[in-house]
């Protein structure tokens, strides 16, 4: 087992996950991927990086419908192999590839399960109040397109929903529950970048021989 150092990151929409996984990347000097190893992924297997949005944790279906249709409809995905079970194991393998060359900060993708055996990742777990989401949310929103707290806290709920089925069916294990994470820490306690200094800390009482 080689000595990187690996930090997973989940989170509730609009808790600020990726503001504090680039903030913690930078901090450490590691690098950040997100959406980036979506086409990481699709580089090393020759493949458009849309194949894996097909398989990301933004599905609108249940993943056990999606199977369910896939085995039946022998259609595209299941007649050229590239199934969303196939496409996921694809971007787990090149998150365990990437774990033996460096060490990095990563959001989301089942990271924490996927590299479940590695005693050096740390998996934590983002969460915040509705209000303090409400407005970062608002925040990316384009002035042209205003909505109601009403209206954001739904799309809030849909897309944790989305995020819980994709986990949970992928690790038979319980999104957002702390006892799945190294951490389940409140942003709105502390904010963006004393979230950062905590988990740095953290990181440094479990690790000291790194430092």
């Amino acid at each position: 087992m080689n000595n990187n150092l690996i930090i997973s990151i989940g989170r509730q929409f609009g808790s600020g996950g990726r503001l504090v996984g680039k903030a913690l990347a930078e901090a450490l000097g590691f690098d950040y991927y997100d959406n980036e190893l979506l086409s990481l992924a699709a580089k090393e297997y020759g493949m458009d990086p849309e194949f894996f949005k097909m398989a990301d944790e933004k599905s609108d279906k249940s993943l056990f419908l999606q199977r369910f249709e896939e085995y039946f409809s022998g259609g595209f995905w299941a007649n050229n192999g590239l199934t969303n079970d196939r496409l996921f194991q694809m971007q787990s393998d090149t998150i365990r590839r990437l774990a033996e060359e460096k060490s990095f900060v990563i959001v989301g993708r089942c990271s924490d399960y996927v590299l479940r055996d590695n005693p050096n990742c740390v998996s934590i777990f983002l969460h915040s109040t509705d209000k303090d989401r409400v407005a970062r949310l608002r925040e990316r929103m384009p002035e042209s397109e205003s909505s109601s707290d009403e209206k954001i806290i739904q799309m809030m709920r849909l897309a944790d929903k989305h995020r819980a089925n994709y986990y949970n069916f992928y690790s038979n294990k319980t999104w957002g529950q702390s006892s799945t994470y190294t951490l389940s820490i409140d942003v709105s306690a502390l904010g963006v970048q004393q979230t950062v200094e905590y988990i740095l800390h953290f990181l440094k009482m479990k690790f000291p021989e790194k430092w």
